[in-house]
């Protein structure tokens, strides 16, 4: 019982109040890592993204749609393409608690001819890797959505204190039951071969137990992903609108060949695409070799220690790759 209240302590005084800075990894495992000393790339001095709400008057020659890795903010991929084209882009919010994906939400803004009243002429449409395969051969070609988006819907909001404040036990005795039995956690710990990050851990490795649920695909399921992208640019052309779709990679893919002795599967949903000639469509993304050679050469943090998503380096690769694409397409 003392341990327990000694845990109870520990968990509701100390650690719940430091976890709100910790990555969503943290959140989910309860531990926390200090990551003041995070590689963070080249800093920028404004943020040049706006959150998309409807009505809104501005024009904007670029559009993202994605999920959380399009919803970074500051350190966001956008930011750096923005810099790096010299205007404001324009992000919509994640749609996928409210039922849809960035690829409904797109044909739907196609459909209504939200583009062309924004003047906007690029559109990137981004998913993660756990997710792609799912969201793109399942996407809804809609004209209509059932929520509106007023400017006072895209204020950030962080409950988490809140919400774990809510239930002390229930919190105590989550974060005994996952530092007792690693294996119940919803985080993946495995140790790597070299140093990928900055702060200690060094070359301890977290990822979401979702980056371990599709891990290939079949012939089948490839040609169908194909022409589904196809069909997706061929909408975006007849509107006359440049569409560059980009998968986000799972932290778990990125790092797989640094994993010692790895106890997991391999995941091979873009070794796949590639083999079958995925990179040959120039409007396709894919940034995870560029990721692999970063790390290959010594970068570190190119995604956070404790957050399944990229880090603020990696946001500027990513922002630079669209960015010369974009620039070779107006040549």
């Amino acid at each position: 019982m003392v341990l327990i209240y000694t845990y109870g302590f520990y968990v509701n005084f100390y650690l719940i109040d430091r976890l709100t800075k910790a990555g969503d990894l943290g959140k989910l495992g309860y531990f926390y890592i200090d990551k003041t000393q995070t590689n963070l790339g080249t800093p920028l001095s404004e943020n040049k993204v706006d959150t998309y709400y409807d009505n809104i008057q501005r024009n904007y020659k670029v559009m993202t749609i994605g999920d959380s890795f399009s919803q970074q903010g500051f350190s966001g991929y956008q930011n750096y393409l923005a810099a790096k084209l010299g205007e404001r882009i324009l992000n919509y919010p994640d749609p996928r608690g409210r039922g849809y994906s960035s690829e409904d939400i797109a044909l739907y803004l196609l459909n209504n001819d939200i583009y062309a009243s924004l003047g906007c002429k690029t559109v990137i449409i981004e998913t993660v890797e756990r997710e792609f395969v799912q969201h793109i051969l399942s996407f809804r070609d809609i004209k209509d959505i059932n929520y509106t988006l007023e400017k006072e819907d895209n204020k950030p909001e962080n409950n988490f204190t809140e919400k774990k404040k809510k239930d002390y036990l229930m919190e105590t005795f989550k974060y005994i039951k996952y530092h007792l039995y690693k294996s119940k956690r919803p985080v993946k710990e495995v140790q790597l071969n070299t140093d990928c990050f900055s702060v200690p851990p060094y070359n301890t490795f977290y990822f979401y137990n979702d980056d371990l649920w599709k891990l290939s695909i079949t012939e089948e399921e490839y040609n169908a992903i194909l022409d589904k992208l196809n069909y997706l640019h061929k909408r975006f052309q007849e509107k006359g609108i440049d569409l560059y779709y980009m998968i986000a990679p799972d932290k778990y893919d990125v790092y797989q060949p640094y994993i010692i002795n790895n106890p997991y599967p391999p995941k091979k949903v873009i070794d796949q695409l590639e083999e079958n000639g995925i990179n040959q469509l120039k409007w396709f993304i894919n940034p995870r070799d560029n990721f692999r050679e970063m790390i290959a050469s010594g970068v570190k943090d190119v995604y956070h220690i404790d957050d399944t998503h990229w880090a603020t380096i990696a946001s500027e690769t990513v922002g630079n790759i669209i960015a010369d694409k974009i620039e070779k397409s107006t040549d």
